[in-house]
């Protein structure tokens, strides 16, 4: 099989987004391009040259309005897979993912369970009304999802934890994690998704994935409003607030990074079917 490279694998997962924002479009469900894709669209009108995914957000009502019309109507979409804990059993992340299946990917510390080139979806929760309760509830998240993601790797994911000092911390809740299993933490997850109403909060955010903390804690209001903006040979939303959002959780998002850090933050290799 031949493996892709990292601008092969980009050029699929534009056609992906390309699909869902046009299912969004077609149907009213508000998304927005987030994080290091939203990066891309300001900065280079494409892909941030190394990033290898795409991230999309979606307020939570529309995320499940999505996923119900994805799966009423799959048959229109043979190549694509939906990818999350009610589509797959063995798949170990709460967002969802949307995969190509004329490609495989073979994953670093995961067992095999089919997917192919990808794009994420995030669905945004409502966190509260003001910003303590917002960070409270979104650090509960935070810890439950540490622990599910230990809990799925083959081994201790070393990949991830550079110093020595925090590997030596993390190992025992990394054995902790596995003796638990994700189910327990997943679980939990699902509860707290959903919880509070997206609408009439003052704060929103990944729950079941807020792993940058205060920095992935957003108001509201700067994605009430989205625009179109060019990325690649298309042109998808973005929040009307990106700079707000930008700044807020990468500060000058304008700076390149040095040469070093201009590397995928993925563990896997990409092969065609």
């Amino acid at each position: 099989m031949k493996e892709l490279t990292i601008q092969e694998t980009q050029k699929v997962s534009l056609e992906i987004l390309h699909t869902v924002a046009e299912i969004c479009e077609k149907q009213g469900f508000r998304y927005a391009l987030i994080y290091g894709t939203l990066i891309g669209a300001i900065r280079h009108k494409d892909y941030i040259p190394w990033d290898d995914d795409v991230d999309i957000m979606m307020p939570r009502p529309d995320y499940e309005k999505f996923l119900n019309y994805f799966k009423e109507y799959k048959e229109e979409y043979p190549n694509l897979r939906v990818f999350n804990r009610q589509e797959c059993k063995e798949y170990p992340y709460m967002i969802t993912r949307i995969s190509d299946e004329r490609y495989r990917i073979d994953m670093v510390n995961e067992k095999p369970y089919g997917m192919g080139i990808f794009i994420d979806i995030y669905p945004y929760d409502g966190l509260g009304k003001t910003k303590e309760e917002a960070l409270k509830f979104g650090m509960k998240g935070d810890r439950l999802s540490s622990f599910c993601y230990q809990a799925t790797r083959e081994h201790f994911a070393i990949e991830t934890t550079t110093s020595t000092l925090r590997k030596l911390v993390k190992y025992p809740f990394y054995l902790v994690a596995k003796w638990i299993g994700k189910d327990y933490f997943q679980n939990k997850l699902e509860r707290l998704a959903g919880a509070k109403d997206y609408e009439t909060s003052k704060y929103i955010g990944c729950v079941i994935w807020l792993s940058g903390g205060e920095k992935d804690i957003f108001l509201k209001k700067w994605f009430d409003e989205t625009i179109q903006m060019s990325f690649g040979k298309y042109e998808f939303r973005v929040p009307k607030a990106y700079d707000e959002v930008l700044r807020h959780t990468y500060g000058d998002y304008m700076q390149l990074p040095p040469e070093e850090d201009r590397i995928g933050h993925h563990y896997y290799k990409v092969y065609e079917k």
